[in-house]
């Protein structure tokens, strides 16, 4: 069991503004989820998971 509290306090932060955002369906692309990346900020997806998902 890890104990980082940046981790956990990022994570809670995230569950109540992801879920807002997904309620009102504006959730940035891309991002992955760390406490070390803003909540909001959309990254590129690499080109192995676009084509997975095929995604353009």
């Amino acid at each position: 069991m890890q104990k980082n509290n940046k981790e956990v306090f990022g994570q809670i932060i995230r569950l109540l503004i992801g879920g807002w955002k997904s309620f009102i369906n504006h959730v940035p692309l891309g991002n992955t989820g760390g406490a070390n990346v803003p909540p909001l900020k959309s990254m590129p997806i690499p080109n192995d998971i676009k084509t997975l998902f095929n995604i353009k």
